[in-house]
């Protein structure tokens, strides 16, 4: 995994967005870059920004949501933070980011969004957090706690693991190694094993729950069971018999009820039929006569028909006349309107010549009218009054003001006149450019000059700081070496006095512990008193540190005087450039105004006076030739005007001439009017005859239709006459061969449908009760003889019933006796059941017991110790191997190895000093840096596995190293290029910025705020 370019916005105090591209040459020449920059400026925040883009979270903040945030930079109102990164799938962007409500800096927190895009092709994968999270995952081989082993190398984790003791070695080896999951599994085992021990408890105590019968018991019960089931039995054949007589007593008593009912039936349906007697002997008679209806009713209808037919005749036939009478008026009116009709038609041929002339006449009269009413509109009120003004007075006065307006153009045209006024202008314009132009080049030198004398000024005085600066360097270093010496005196003063003790011990003529030597010369001598010397000390430490404030204060003051001359260096270089900027739009004004040298301001204001003169002489003019234009201009509306009034009047004349000769044709003031009501006369009498002639039709068609309607009848009437004839004739027949004496007989005996309907029912209905109540009374009887002649008992039903009640009383009282120990035997068989089933899971529980209690035996703990030291102490034997890897690339002098009896203990091989082994708490600075950079390139190697890692970060550490150290750290670091890796490293060492060629600084600003460049790193936002 390599990555190739980081952007963020607004974390921590790099506020803004920015860019940096990991694949700027410079990095992939060098191999190596250091990010640099003063303690807390944010150098650490570009890792941050990597862990945001690609998991979410940092090192130093392990949870950003919406209820936390603590990268945002302050004041902000959103952050994000973007990776672009490369495997060998291909390239891949993975973008964080957050915002507040409304994106304002005091809004809620929103929840964070998170999407990873495949580069090459454009895509979004997954937005989705897990899912972008486990696809980081898949396509990295790292999750966030890999990654962190393995490309973001902490230093101070593996120093603070060379320094701790045995007991606080094993946390930091976990935290550095990732390892904490043996730990857990140690506690999870313990666990595990208390909780199959309390699950067997509980099994057990749950059996012994359990209440069964003894052997004795069962059987007896048993026994019981079968005794009540056999008296159930015995009960219940009982009840069956008796069961059969009473339901025997029972059917006797109900055939016998039914057959009493049915003889009361009878008898009452023997009674109705006497009461339907008469209707009976009515129903008989109607149904004979209904024989003859077929005969009798056609007949019937036809009288009728014959009736209705004279009573509308008669009426018909009295109307006749007054119908006859009406159309002879109608066809006179009818005559009279058409006479009408032709009178005024004749009236309006006799007018169409007198009409037609008029109409001429009027035509022209309009025309002539229009014309006079157009002249009219177009002059003024007061030309349409009086005597109109004379025609050649207006032409001289017009004469006149054409020959002024040629004076004034003095032969040229406006256009010309207005252009040179332009080209003036245009020519005073340009000279006010040149005359700003060149005063900003004068105001431009002047200020150069004044910058480069402000220069001058400020030598003096930075020759005098420099010259105090070494003055002051040179009474520094006496005192330092002055204070040297006297710490020097002061610590041989002290280890004289911690061997007072050892001196008194000391005895004549035996030798000395330490040199050997027989005579002790100091041993009665008291060691020197140093009071003066550490006062002198203590006076050169007070000396040191006023001199200190005052090499800080000439500091700050050269410090001041150098950026005071860069300003003015810089203000003439912007005025030189200025000065340069400026040249070429004077030549550009010279060249318009046609000049070879540049004039002096005092002469272009005379050059400009002179223009504007010039240009005032042309505007007078121009203004005197449009006074002139514009009187020619009214002179010569006027004359239009005149002219229009003079064709006004002779239209007039003609109009009233018009007029008297229309009124000699005719005294009809309108001639349509007057064409209109001959026209309307024509109409009104042509609508009159419309309306009788219609009048007289509708009267004669009345009068047809009366006596259409007169003989239909009769005709209707005569073939009435024939069927009645013949009808009578077989009706008569019928009559004499029926029982009837005449025609009056019959029609008594005939009753209207709905009635017989009714009385054909009501007899119907009593036939079908007759024979209903015949065939159950046969059966009754049947069944009644069948169940006298069994016999069976000569008790009444209640006796029965009662007796029947006492036997299923005793019966459900053995049922009940009989389901208790049933249920008994039930339940007992049921717990046997459960016994055994829980003997099988106390059983299985006590094998998966016995499991744990071996796999605790092994690596199980309450506090994880066990297995976590185990698996730690195989993980701390790979970390040294992969270590001593990159250790011999740096130094062929030390050799890593465990300790044989403690096994969390490190030690060093010294090649150099025949082997010897030393404990890594005896290192110095210098040699505990080298140590704990293998020890992080090893733990990289070791955590990235199958993983190619291209790109490491390794933060701080380096201020422990003297220059050959430092170069084999860097050495060593460099050669990682080969491999094809990109070195991070993040340090404030003013050393390691020399030593390192490409670099990303970041530097503090104001506020809390920061920024960042170098090679390939842009500010996309401010």
């Amino acid at each position: 995994m390599r990555i190739l370019q980081i952007r963020f916005k607004n974390l921590n105090s790099l506020a803004g967005e920015w860019q940096i591209d990991l694949t700027d040459p410079a990095y992939i020449s060098d191999g190596i870059f250091a990010i640099t920059g003063p303690t807390g400026a944010g150098k650490s925040t570009l890792l941050d920004a990597i862990c945001l883009a690609l998991y979410g979270r940092t090192p130093r903040q392990s949870r950003v949501n919406a209820s936390q945030n603590e990268v945002m930079s302050r004041q902000t109102g959103e952050c994000f933070a973007e990776v672009l990164f490369e495997t060998p799938q291909g390239r891949w962007r993975c973008h964080w980011s957050q915002h507040r409500s409304r994106k304002q800096a005091d809004g809620a927190l929103q929840q964070p969004k998170h999407e990873i895009v495949d580069a090459d092709a454009d895509k979004v994968l997954h937005t989705k957090l897990k899912d972008v999270a486990d696809t980081i995952e898949r396509l990295t081989g790292m999750d966030f706690d890999r990654f962190t082993r393995s490309m973001l190398l902490a230093q101070g984790g593996f120093a603070a693991f060379l320094q701790a003791d045995a007991d606080a070695r094993a946390p930091i080896l976990e935290q550095i190694t990732g390892t904490s999951i043996y730990s857990d599994i140690s506690v999870a085992v313990h666990r595990r094993r208390g909780e199959e021990r309390q699950r067997l408890d509980h099994l057990k105590a749950a059996q012994s729950g359990l209440q069964l019968l003894d052997e004795e018991e069962e059987a007896t019960l048993s026994r019981q069971l079968a005794e009540l089931s056999e008296q159930v039995q015995q009960r219940s054949n009982v009840i069956g018999q008796q069961q059969t007589l009473l339901n025997w007593r029972q059917q006797l008593d109900r055939e016998s009820r039914q057959a009493a009912q049915l003889k009361q039936q009878w008898h009452e349906l023997e009674q109705a039929q006497q009461a339907f007697a008469p209707q009976q002997q009515q129903l008989e008679q109607a149904l004979r006569a209904e024989a003859l209806r077929p005969a009798y009713e056609p007949l019937r209808q036809r009288r009728g028909d014959l009736q209705r037919a004279q009573e509308q005749l008669d009426p018909l036939q009295a109307g006749l006349p007054a119908l006859q009478d009406a159309a002879d008026a109608a066809l006179a009116r009818q005559q009279q309107a058409q006479a009408h009709l032709q009178q005024a038609e004749a009236e309006l041929e006799r007018q169409q010549p007198l009409l037609r002339k008029l109409q001429e006449q009027d035509w022209k009269l309009r025309e002539q009218q229009a014309q006079v009413a157009q002249l009219s509109a177009r002059l003024p009120a007061e030309l349409l009054e009086g005597s109109a003004p004379d025609p050649a007075t207006l032409e001289a006065a017009i004469e006149r003001d054409e020959q002024a307006l040629h004076a004034a153009l003095a032969g040229s045209t406006r256009v010309q006149i207005q252009q040179k006024q332009d080209q003036i202008r245009s020519r005073g314009e340009q000279l006010g450019e040149l005359r700003n132009r060149v005063q900003q080049a004068d105001e431009l030198k002047q200020a150069q000059q004044e910058a480069a004398h402000k220069r001058a000024a400020l030598k003096p005085e930075q020759d005098r700081i420099q010259q105090s600066l070494e003055q002051q360097h040179a009474e520094e270093s006496r005192l330092q070496q002055e204070q040297l010496d006297l710490q020097k005196l002061q610590r041989l003063a002290e280890r004289i006095a911690d061997l007072e003790q050892q001196r008194h011990e000391l005895e004549p003529g035996k030798p000395c512990p330490l040199c050997g030597s027989e005579q002790h010369p100091w041993r009665s001598e008291q060691p020197p008193q140093l009071t003066e010397e550490k006062a002198r000390l203590q006076r050169l430490e007070q000396q040191l540190t006023a001199l200190s404030s005052e090499l800080q204060a000439l500091a700050v003051q050269q410090a001041r005087l150098e950026q005071d001359e860069k300003g003015l260096l810089q203000q003439e270089a912007d005025n030189s450039q200025r000065l340069e900027a400026l040249q070429p739009p004077i030549q550009h004004c010279l060249q318009l105004l046609a000049l070879d040298t540049c004039p002096a301001p005092n002469e272009i204001e005379q050059v400009q006076q002179a223009a504007r003169q010039q240009w005032g002489e042309l505007r007078d003019r121009l203004a005197e030739i449009d006074r002139l234009e514009q009187a020619l201009k009214q002179q010569r509306a006027e004359q239009e005007r005149v002219q229009q009034r003079l064709a006004l009047d002779a239209a007039r004349t003609d109009l009233t001439q018009l007029q008297q000769q229309r009124q000699a044709l005719s005294p009809e003031p309108d001639t349509a009017a007057f064409e209109q009501r001959l026209q309307q006369a024509i109409r009104q009498a042509r609508q009159a005859q419309e309306q009788a002639q219609a009048a007289a039709i509708e009267q004669q068609n009345s009068l047809n239709r009366r006596q259409q309607q007169i003989s239909d009848l009769k005709r209707h009437m005569t073939d009435l006459n024939t069927e009645m004839a013949q009808m009578q004739q077989a009706f008569d027949a019928a009559l004499a061969q029926s029982q009837f004496a005449d025609e009056q007989t019959l029609q008594a005996a005939l009753l209207p449908e709905a009635s017989l309907k009714t009385l054909q029912q009501a007899a119907d209905r009593l036939k079908a009760d007759a024979a209903r109540l015949q065939a159950l009374q046969e059966q009754c009887q049947s069944s009644l003889q069948l169940l006298q002649q069994q016999a069976l008992t000569e008790q009444s039903s209640a006796e029965l019933t009662a007796a029947l009640e006492q036997l299923t009383s005793e019966h459900g009282l053995l049922l009940e006796k009989r389901g208790s120990l049933q249920q008994t035997l039930n339940i007992n068989t049921e717990r046997k059941a459960q016994f055994g089933a829980q003997q099988q899971a106390i059983d299985a529980q006590q094998r998966e017991l016995e499991r744990w209690d071996t796999l605790h035996a092994l690596i199980g703990s309450a506090d994880g110790k066990k297995f976590r030291n185990f698996a730690q102490g195989l993980t701390f034997e790979l970390m040294i191997g992969h270590a001593n890897r990159q250790l011999q690339k740096m130094s062929d002098r030390y050799l890593l190895v465990r300790d044989a009896e403690q096994p969390l203990e490190l030690n060093v091989i010294d090649n150099y000093q025949a082997g010897e082994i030393r404990s890594t708490k005896n290192l110095s600075g210098g040699e505990s840096f080298l140590i704990s950079l293998a020890l992080a390139l090893g733990l990289s190697g070791m955590a990235s596995r199958n993983v190619c890692v291209d790109s490491l970060f390794l933060d701080e550490g380096f201020g422990t190293l003297d220059e050959e150290a430092l170069e084999t750290a860097l050495d060593t670091l460099s050669g990682l290029q080969q491999e094809g890796k990109l070195i991070g490293v993040i340090s404030h060492v003013q050393a390691l910025k020399d030593r390192i060629a490409t670099r990303i600084e970041v530097q503090p600003l104001s506020g809390g705020r920061s920024r960042i460049s170098g090679p390939g790193c842009v500010a996309l936002s401010g």
